[in-house]
């Protein structure tokens, strides 16, 4: 025989939360059985998940009505939440949810975040609980992720541990999941969809991947995506297979390296991103982004060996900064448009920075053009700049003068003012909305297509450039240019 819970009824605010388990009276536990028949009055989130022989014995309500009154998830829970903590006041209460409240069950989340009203809480076993048994998983030794599958995105899933996803309780759900797993696995990779666990009808069914949705679903199926057999190359394996090659029996080359040595390989391999960019290639860019990829974890190695940063702090550093600067998205602040955007990067960027001068922060090594235009770019923020960029051609006109006079005068004097008609040409650039540094590196590869092409109808003739006029060659080239 089951003794009765003693409650005290008249203290205002207590709010009793229960898990119900699976839905059958084999689960739930005894202490949450006594608050249930304890006289208290008794919400259930959902009646779907409550033992039928339950629903005779005591008097009860369901917050399944909400679900039809709102059109997010969110809404409904937050209502339930409004409702639960407006009855308390009347005296303790019985909020009954299915599985382990503390698990995935937002509205437990919600009340436990205020702190007017006490809640204690009585677990139960949940899905969770249910699933590793089922699964044989030990929590100890086996690695598993637990998902959600309204709000989960393709880059949570970890291929190297067991996926176990909640809230697939219809076939659209099941086949938006479906589309996001199959930009991580093959297609025909085996997932295990477990059915009514902790009930009479448990099941566990494996089926490939692409006829997930062809199920059915309901509020008591989870789906599982086993972890990977075989061996997974993920970030974190990068950097183990660096740090091996940095080991003592690892590459002699690779242990031999330091961060200025490696500095001509870094700006190599961006150089090579930017041309597998201007060349569309994706499938080139996607092996230059690597080798890019592979030279930051080479640096994090390095330091990491010294004693000053690790990979995983560079991760979290660039997450924190991306967060910083973007007050308008991770914030309350408003921007009306990306212009706005950008000003409040800088103003962000120089707080945090600490700089002295607007025009610091520019990268010594950036090439010549870039940072020219980078200088003026920071210079016109301040309003040191030409209203217009007709303004400007009087400036370069200047400075052509001044080259030409130079001409009289030593190398050193010509090489002065050839940079400063340079740097006018790049502000003009930069007035005119256009990146010199771009557009000096296109005007390189049309010449270089017109020379290739010059080449290519001499030799047709058995003729060498060498051999040929000026005359004849600037005939050639315009011939050239009209192929």
């Amino acid at each position: 025989m089951v003794g009765k819970m003693v409650v005290d009824r008249t203290v205002p605010g207590v709010i009793y939360v229960v898990g119900l388990g699976p839905g059958s009276m084999d689960y739930l536990p005894l202490k949450a059985y006594r608050l249930l028949k304890a006289g208290m009055k008794v919400f259930f989130r959902t009646e779907k998940a409550v033992p039928p022989e339950l629903l005779g014995e005591i008097a009860w309500q369901s917050f399944d009505h909400l679900y039809e009154e709102f059109s997010t998830f969110e809404e409904v829970y937050q209502e339930i939440v409004k409702k639960l903590l407006r009855e308390s006041q009347n005296g303790a209460l019985v909020y009954a949810v299915p599985g382990n409240p503390l698990v995935a069950e937002r509205t437990v989340e919600l009340l436990l975040q205020q702190h007017d009203v006490p809640v204690e809480v009585v677990t139960a076993p949940g899905a969770l609980e249910l699933a590793l048994t089922s699964l044989k998983i030990d929590p100890a030794k086996d690695h598993y992720k637990v998902l959600d599958a309204l709000t989960v995105k393709a880059w949570d899933f970890s291929k190297s541990m067991t996926n176990i996803i909640f809230q697939v309780y219809d076939r659209l759900i099941a086949g938006n999941l479906k589309i996001l797993l199959m930009e991580r696995y093959p297609d025909d990779y085996p997932v295990l969809v477990l059915r009514d666990l902790g009930l009479p009808g448990e099941k566990v069914e494996k089926v490939p991947l692409f006829e997930l949705d062809r199920r059915e679903f309901d509020h008591k199926v989870l789906v599982v995506v086993p972890k990977m057999r075989e061996e997974i190359f993920s970030v974190e394996k990068l950097g183990e297979i660096m740090e091996v090659l940095r080991g003592e029996q690892g590459c002699p080359w690779d242990r031999e390296q330091t961060h200025r040595s490696l500095l001509p390989y870094v700006l190599e391999e961006a150089y090579e991103v930017a041309e597998a960019i201007e060349e569309e290639d994706r499938e080139k860019l996607k092996e230059e982004l690597g080798d890019l990829l592979l030279q930051v974890v080479f640096h994090a190695q390095i330091a990491r060996e010294e004693g000053k940063f690790t990979f995983k702090e560079v991760v979290e550093g660039i997450c924190e900064k991306l967060i910083r600067r973007h007050p308008h998205v991770f914030a309350a602040v408003e921007v009306d448009d990306s212009d706005e955007v950008k000003i409040n990067w800088e103003m962000i960027k120089q707080q945090e920075k600490g700089k002295k001068s607007v025009i610091e922060g520019v990268a010594k090594t950036l090439p010549a053009l870039k940072k020219a235009q980078k200088v003026g770019e920071k210079a016109a923020k301040v309003g040191f700049d030409w209203e217009k960029a007709e303004e400007v051609f009087a400036k370069i006109e200047e400075e052509l003068e001044e080259l030409k006079a130079s001409l009289k005068e030593g190398t050193s004097r010509q090489e002065e003012e050839l940079g400063d008609l340079l740097f006018s040409v790049v502000n003009l650039a930069r007035k005119l909305g256009v990146e010199a540094e771009e557009a000096l590196n296109k005007t390189t590869f049309k010449f270089i297509k017109r020379f290739m092409k010059m080449e290519e109808m001499v030799k047709e003739k058995g003729q060498n450039l060498q051999d040929l006029t000026l005359s004849e060659l600037d005939e050639l080239w315009n011939k050239a240019k009209n192929h």
